[in-house]
């Protein structure tokens, strides 16, 4: 079998065309796949961020509670979006920030449950006293808290500015490139 030149140039130009169809596609393929994974980056970084808004929120409502045994007024709304933020933490963190923020979570509602408990005794017991077995428990459940919120935030800081050890970690974003 022969080639004439003009199969030749047709066999050519259709190699051509297949592979500038596939570059353009492949390349067009990664684009959109590095453009959504750095929206979703983004987004992650800004629940991230609320996230640790959030944790200090709460850490200065629990030690302005234990130092004066009083809910502050702006207590309700400093937890209302507690629940929302668990919701877009499920959505964009990754299972060391996710296991960190339900020891953080349980903790939390320990030291409220523990409040709620000393709050609703009755009789002449000391309030906000050492001497109070349910303040003591109140008091310790908020040590437990205070500790969950440390790893919670360092947990959190370690996926923001990452690791460069952790670059070939199988996790999606990586904010080392």
């Amino acid at each position: 079998m022969t080639l004439n030149p003009a199969t030749a140039a047709i066999i050519g130009m259709s190699l051509g065309a297949v592979a500038s169809f596939s570059g353009a596609w492949l390349t067009q393929h990664a684009t959109n796949k590095r453009e959504r994974e750095n929206r979703v980056w983004t987004r992650c970084m800004e629940v991230y961020e609320e996230a640790m808004i959030v944790v200090h929120q709460i850490g200065d409502l629990r030690t302005e509670l234990s130092a004066t045994g009083e809910l502050p007024v702006d207590a309700r709304a400093a937890m209302a979006g507690t629940h929302a933020l668990a919701a877009r933490l499920e959505i964009y963190a990754t299972k060391p920030v996710l296991d960190a923020h339900w020891k953080h979570f349980k903790a939390m509602h320990a030291w409220k449950s523990a409040l709620e408990a000393w709050d609703a005794q009755e009789g002449t017991n000391p309030r906000a006293s050492r001497a109070d077995p349910l303040w003591r428990k109140f008091t310790d459940r908020v040590k437990e808290s205070e500790e969950a919120d440390r790893q919670f935030l360092s947990t959190l800081r370690t996926e923001v500015h990452g690791e460069r050890e952790r670059r070939n970690a199988p996790w999606k974003w990586r904010p080392f490139r």
